[in-house]
């Protein structure tokens, strides 16, 4: 996804990596981080694959910038991508539901201590969005929105957790 999102940031203007990187967090409200050597290797490929071209711009003190532009190679590889439907997310976040199955198995953890941490987690992340729901960017502000209502789906699946395992008598 990298790859597509580094494309359109191109399609608006020729960019530098840092600049990518910087232009890339921004666009997100800094809720995804990139390595600024993923946007370098993802570049490098993008050049090679011939959708960017880039070249060197001297500077006054500084070492020379490599800055790319997008081709129409690029272009139309951008526009294939985005006309495709994104792939439905229908799995649970692996990594909870393993821990709740295997401490529900395993006896080593009370279930209700799981499921209070991973709450109190997800009401961390609401409570770090917050100031994203009332950015004046409103695209920063439709990403903020649609995480807001993806953590408060886990919460409500929590709950459904902590239901139907207690009605079983079964809470750890």
């Amino acid at each position: 996804m990298l790859k597509y999102a580094l494309l359109a940031l191109l399609a608006e203007e020729p960019r530098h990596g840092y600049d990518l990187k910087q232009a890339f967090e921004s666009m997100l409200g800094h809720t995804w981080s990139v390595n600024i050597g993923q946007v370098y290797s993802t570049l490098a490929r993008l050049e090679r694959d011939g959708l960017v071209a880039c070249a060197e711009v001297p500077q006054e003190r500084l070492p020379n910038r490599k800055v790319c532009h997008l081709t129409e190679q690029g272009r139309e590889a951008l526009a294939a991508w985005l006309t495709e439907p994104a792939t439905p997310s229908a799995r649970l976040r692996v990594d909870f539901y393993l821990k709740l199955l295997m401490a529900r198995r395993s006896g080593v953890i009370d279930l209700r201590t799981l499921i209070d941490r991973q709450r109190q987690a997800l009401l961390q992340s609401l409570a770090e969005l917050t100031p994203l729901l009332t950015d004046p960017d409103e695209e920063r502000r439709l990403l903020a929105e649609g995480l807001q209502l993806h953590l408060e789906a886990d919460l409500r699946w929590l709950e459904r957790c902590e239901e139907v395992w207690e009605s079983h008598g079964d809470n750890g």
